[in-house]
């Protein structure tokens, strides 16, 4: 290989790695639309308004679609461009069924690998949502609620399962928001969550591991109720 075309590789290798990170970018962006709910299902991507808000060309948001419709949150139309997808209530029943065993799972690892300070942290998290819930304040509630999520999933310390945990929720985000906001719910589903910390402050792994399966399968109940 000459050094022209040596540089010229290197170029080309920089270049695509510079593409990858503004394409992560974007599919970060859109993601958090999702999730915050300033996208919705069945919402159509618009590529040059998404470009011109984050100050990059149409090519890493058309990259982004296409990344985001693999992990299963855009769908595209034929000659009509992306959309949020919309995921139908069988769907729904799938992925809480892989969701709690998910679940169940994760509490098992967290009460053999979490430290103390990490569980002393989720304890936190609830209190904080039962303030939200009894101000009944539906959106920091979702938000700690997702951070609480998070954390739990984090704390087992298995990036595979995490991997897949995110995947799945991701999916789920514009459903569960759905489902939280019925009248008492935010209570219900914090008392909840009450139960789950206690048993892995008391390091019980089958009371931690049943309290969260019956949390997401409650969850499931709660979305079905609110359609």
């Amino acid at each position: 290989m000459t050094a022209s075309q040596t540089t010229n590789s290197a170029a080309q290798q920089i270049n695509q790695r510079r593409a990858k990170t503004i394409t992560s970018i974007a599919v970060d962006a859109i993601e958090d639309m999702i999730v915050t709910g300033e996208l919705l299902a069945g919402d159509r991507i618009n590529e040059s308004t998404l470009a011109e808000s984050l100050g990059i060309s149409r090519g890493p948001i058309r990259e982004a679609c296409r990344s985001l419709e693999q992990a299963g949150l855009l769908t595209s139309k034929t000659n009509r461009g992306m959309y949020v997808r919309e995921v139908t209530l069988d769907e729904a029943r799938e992925l809480y069924e892989l969701r709690g065993a998910i679940a169940g799972l994760a509490a098992e690892l967290i009460v053999r690998r979490a430290g103390d300070d990490e569980i002393v942290s989720l304890e936190r998290l609830v209190d904080q949502m039962q303030v939200a819930a009894e101000e009944s304040s539906t959106a920091q509630y979702y938000k700690l609620n997702l951070q609480f999520h998070d954390d739990l999933v984090r704390a087992a310390r298995n990036n595979a399962l995490e991997d897949t945990y995110h995947k799945i929720v991701n999916q789920l985000h514009l459903l569960r928001r759905r489902g939280l906001v019925q009248e008492g719910n935010l209570l219900i589903s914090n008392a909840e969550h009450r139960r789950v910390v206690t048993a892995l402050a008391n390091r019980d792994a089958a009371a931690a591991s049943a309290a969260l399966r019956e949390h997401v399968a409650n969850g499931l109940t709660r979305l079905i109720a609110s359609l």
